[in-house]
Order: C-alpha cells, then sequence, then structure tokens
C-alpha cells in the first residue's frame, strides 16, 4: 500500500510540475470563398506561419482549414518535429464551422498539466442551421474538457459594419486583416502592435485629401477602409487593389512622402487612412551617462546619413527594446532612441528592436554589441539628489495650498524662477457620469515607470472599445493587463466615458497630475487621444503613467 501510495504522489508531482511547459495550439480557419476579400493581403497565411516560426520547440501546434470540407493541413505535431514551417491559403467554396471546430477538438488531448488552445479565424455567417448547431455543441465541448476558444472574426465583405453571427461565442474578437497580427501576438506572445501608422482624413469623403506620410520609405502600402463602398484615386499611382470596404495602394520607391487622395464616398463612411511603411537602413549605437545613477543607451537609425525617425510625429513615442534579454522602454527623441539600462558594467547585447510599436516595417540589422565602462559622477548625483529634495519641497507646498502662498514664492526665488507660475488644479468636472449615455472608444496604454521592487515593466493594453458606459476602476484595468503590482488606491481611481473623451476621476489618495496640473482628491480631469496622466500611490513607492490612444472600430 506504502509503495502504491508513493507511486500516486510521484505521478501527481510530475503533473504538476510540467504545467506551463508546453501548449497545444489547433488554428482552425475559414478557406470559403469570402474570405478572399476580408484577408486581401493573405494575412493569415503570413500570421500562422510566423506563430509556428516563433512558437516554443515545446509546443505542439496543428493547422485545420474548413470550407465545403475540412482538412487537417498539420497534424497536432511538436513544432520541430514537423519540416514545413510555412503555411498557405487558397479561399474557395463555402464554409463549415460546425465540422471545423469539432475537428479541432478531437485532435487536442484531455490532460489537466496542459494549456491547450483553439484559435477559430473566419468571418460571416453560419452556412446551414446545422453548422451553427454543430459549432454551438463544440464549444460547450471544449469548455467543459477546458480547452481556450478565441473566435477571431474578420470583417465581413458584404457587411462591413460588422453584423456577426458569431457574436457572443467564447472569447469573440472582431478584428480586420490589419490587426490581425496584432490580436494573434496579443494572444501567443503578448506583443500589442503591427505595423502600421494611422494618418488623420478629417471626416473627409469627398473632394482632395493631402495627406503626409511621416517617414521616407523603400516600400509603402496606403490603404483605405470604409464602411460603404466608395471610389478613391491616388495621384500618379496604379489603380488600387479594390475590395467591397476597401481600397490598397502598393508603391515601390516613393520619391515623396507627400501624397494626394481624390475621394468619392458617401457621408458617414467611417473612412480611416492606414499607410503600411517599409524602410531600410543601420543603426547607430552609443552608451551616454545620465546624470544621476544610470547609464543611456541611444540607438539612431540612420538612413542615407539622415536620422529615419526625424520626424517630430515620432517625438516622444514609446518603443519596445530587448536588452540582454529584459525588454525595456524607449523614448524616441530627436530621430534617437533612448534607453535607460541599469547599472550594466559589462558587455551589452541589444537583441531586438520592436519598430512596429511606432508604425514602421525595419529592414536591416536591429542588433549590436557593445562594451559598457560606466564613469559615475558620485558627486553629480549627490548635487542632482539636493535638488530633488527641493523639488519635492516645493510640490508638498503645492500640494497643500491652494494659492501661491509666500513660502511658495521664496522657494521659487531661490531656484531662480522669478517668473514662475504654480499651476492652478485643473477643473472640477460636475456631471453625473455614472448615468452618462455616452460609450467607450479608444485604448489605454499602461506603463510602470517604477513598481515596488524598484522595477518598470513592459508596456500593456487595454482596449476599450464596445465596452458599455459603466465606471471601470483602475484595478480592474490592471488586472485585465495581468500586472500583478499591488497598486495601492488603484480601486478608488475611477473611469469614466464621455462625449470626446474620457474622465479619470480621483477618489483615492494617490498623486495624479496632467501635465503637472495635480488632480485632488474628489475631482476628475478628461483625457483626449493621446493624453497622458502620471499616478503614483502615496508613499511614492510606485508609479505608472497611462495614455489615452485612438483606435479606429474594427
Amino acid at each position: 500500500m506504502k509503495l502504491l501510495k508513493f507511486f500516486l504522489f510521484m505521478i501527481i508531482f510530475l503533473n504538476f510540475v510540467s504545467i506551463g511547459e508546453c501548449r497545444e495550439i489547433v488554428f482552425v480557419i475559414n478557406s470559403g470563398q469570402s474570405m478572399s476579400e476580408s484577408d486581401p493581403f493573405r494575412t493569415i497565411a503570413e500570421g500562422v506561419t510566423w506563430s509556428v516560426e516563433n512558437l516554443s520547440d515545446k509546443d505542439e501546434v496543428a493547422i485545420v482549414t474548413f470550407n465545403d470540407t475540412v482538412k487537417v493541413i498539420r497534424p497536432l505535431t511538436k513544432i520541430n518535429d514537423f519540416p514545413n514551417k510555412s503555411f498557405n491559403l487558397d479561399y474557395y467554396g463555402s464554409s463549415d464551422a460546425g465540422a471545423g471546430i469539432l475537428t479541432a477538438i478531437d485532435m487536442l488531448t484531455p490532460k489537466f498539466n496542459m494549456q491547450r488552445d483553439i484559435i477559430f479565424i473566419t468571418n460571416g455567417e453560419f452556412q446551414s442551421p446545422q453548422s451553427a448547431k454543430n459549432f454551438q455543441a463544440g464549444l460547450e465541448q471544449a469548455k467543459w474538457l477546458g480547452f481556450n476558444v478565441y473566435l477571431l472574426d474578420m470583417r465581413y465583405n458584404v457587411d462591413p459594419q460588422g453584423y456577426r453571427q458569431y457574436d457572443g461565442y467564447a472569447k469573440f474578437l472582431p478584428i480586420n486583416y490589419l490587426e490581425f497580427m496584432t490580436t494573434l501576438r496579443t494572444i501567443l506572445q503578448g506583443d500589442f502592435r503591427t505595423a502600421h501608422i494611422e494618418l488623420p482624413t478629417n471626416n473627409l469623403t469627398t473632394g482632395t485629401l493631402n495627406f503626409n506620410v511621416p517617414i521616407q520609405a523603400r516600400r509603402l502600402k496606403i490603404c483605405l477602409l470604409s464602411s460603404n463602398v466608395g471610389n478613391a484615386i491616388l495621384k500618379n499611382v496604379n489603380p488600387a487593389i479594390q475590395g467591397s470596404f476597401i481600397n490598397i495602394f502598393e508603391i515601390d520607391s516613393p520619391s515623396t512622402n507627400n501624397f494626394e487622395f481624390e475621394l468619392n464616398y458617401p457621408q458617414g463612411t467611417g473612412l480611416t487612412l492606414d499607410v503600411i511603411p517599409t524602410v531600410e537602413g543601420t543603426l547607430q549605437t552609443a552608451i551616454s551617462p545620465k546624470f544621476l545613477i544610470n547609464d543611456i543607451l541611444e540607438i539612431t537609425p540612420i538612413n542615407a546619413d539622415k536620422k529615419i525617425l526625424a520626424d517630430k510625429f515620432f517625438d516622444g513615442k514609446l518603443i519596445n527594446v530587448l536588452v540582454n534579454r529584459k525588454n525595456l522602454v524607449g523614448k524616441i527623441e530627436n530621430g534617437t532612441i533612448q534607453v535607460d539600462i541599469n547599472d550594466l558594467d559589462e558587455n551589452v547585447s541589444l537583441e531586438k528592436i520592436h519598430f512596429e510599436d511606432v508604425g514602421i516595417i525595419f529592414e536591416g540589422d536591429d542588433t549590436a554589441q557593445l562594451v559598457v565602462v560606466p564613469k559615475k559622477n558620485y558627486l553629480a548625483g549627490l548635487i542632482a539628489l539636493v535638488g530633488l529634495s527641493i523639488i519635492l519641497g516645493l510640490a508638498w507646498l503645492i500640494h497643500n495650498n491652494k494659492g501661491k502662498s509666500a513660502a511658495v514664492e521664496n522657494l521659487v526665488s531661490m531656484l531662480g524662477e522669478h517668473n514662475a507660475k504654480i499651476v492652478p488644479p485643473v477643473e472640477d468636472f460636475k456631471a453625473n457620469i455614472q448615468n452618462s449615455k455616452f460609450s467607450y472608444s479608444g485604448k489605454l496604454m499602461i506603463y510602470f515607470t517604477r513598481t515596488h521592487e524598484d522595477n518598470d515593466t513592459s508596456l500593456r493594453e487595454f482596449n476599450l472599445f464596445r465596452m458599455n458606459s459603466a465606471q471601470i476602476p483602475l484595478s480592474y484595468v490592471l488586472k485585465q493587463c495581468n500586472i500583478e503590482e499591488n497598486f495601492q488606491g488603484a480601486e478608488n481611481i475611477l473611469i469614466n466615458p464621455d462625449k470626446k473623451s474620457i474622465l479619470i476621476e480621483n477618489k483615492s489618495e494617490c498623486t495624479i497630475t496632467k501635465r503637472h496640473n495635480l488632480v485632488e482628491k474628489d475631482q476628475k480631469v478628461a483625457l483626449y487621444y493621446n493624453d497622458s496622466i502620471n499616478i503614483s500611490t502615496l508613499d511614492d513607492t510606485a508609479e505608472l503613467i497611462m495614455v489615452y490612444k485612438s483606435l479606429k472600430p474594427a
């Protein structure tokens, strides 16, 4: 009996220690004729190929397509056990979604110690009532077995506004072809973006639209997405690839970054303009000492002796950089990516720059090896520390004095800022936001500049689009972004929808500032697109930056 108990214990132990070591992933793809316009660039095939090439060697992957019949393109095998990692698609025939998901479920193994995902990619409608019934039965079976089902519903060619029979099923993610790679990377890798730059259309639907691409590119894809059938002509460029809701122009070696459209769309078309630039360049890298403790890694992408990111459009944008196997967030200033590196006194290995974060495809070597010999200026650090103490004292006085007191005036005078103005608190909004009929749009970008462990975190994204008008606590946003930091007071920082913005309501003891304006307790502040706020805990042991970004509807 003791021997039996020992073997039983070992079996359970080995099962538990293997949790999270690998995944089983089945891609189920609609290859029916209607998908040819939902996926004009064959983004799905490229995305699935990218996934197979970038998953862990321990992961097992299968690929299933369905139209009139179901085909297993790749059986469920470990990445390195199947020689062909590339994937292609032909779209034809009708589509039987029910048969597709049932096939995927039969392929997965019922093991409790393994993550199993079904990524179901389709558009449009069910082929028949029986297909819908089988699909529903498959989802119920997947839920009972503990499978994760992600339903990526591509924009449908005859119904671009998004009437979808799949709405309400599983983890429903309505997207278009531009958002496919973003969504796929988020599911599989936790990465957030795919390369494209969204440009303003100024709500113009007819007449001439002039626009500038903020980068000189080697190749360009210019995409107009619309909710109504219309027409667009790009001056001096070949006719577009046309679909029911999209016009795509491809340009090799453009001689300019200034373009002109002649538009003819119905009013209220919901037109969006996206540009996918491909640039070619090299990197200039250097490490410069910072005034306090850290050094700064400076990365300058160069093409023909010109800074690729020199346009003011890129200033202030954040970009993920992988350094010594640690993901750091850099900031672009004057065409140079600046990244804080923490006390590195040996080799620095720049392993990857995620150029897609700023909307471009970069062709060139994005890695570098540097040797760091830090020269710490402790005297300068001590002077800076004294200066920081004075600044914190000034901030405390501002926080505890509504007006510009004599003490504050004296301190400002000591700093030599005789004409400085103390910024008043932000406007106190009186509207009853909880009863508002406004709905959310856009997304929130969350970045911890300091945690309780004195670290920073990777950039996280929270999609507000299509959420109802209820208040959202910041604690809920952090939880949904898989941020485990215990940010005291986050449950009392409330996000509310407004007509053209969101309102941040401070019911906490946290310190919240917008453009150096203090948001006191029981006050609200409006965030418009590209606005940001800084939030720190009462004891100042953790702080984050939250940016409100635009997100076009799928």
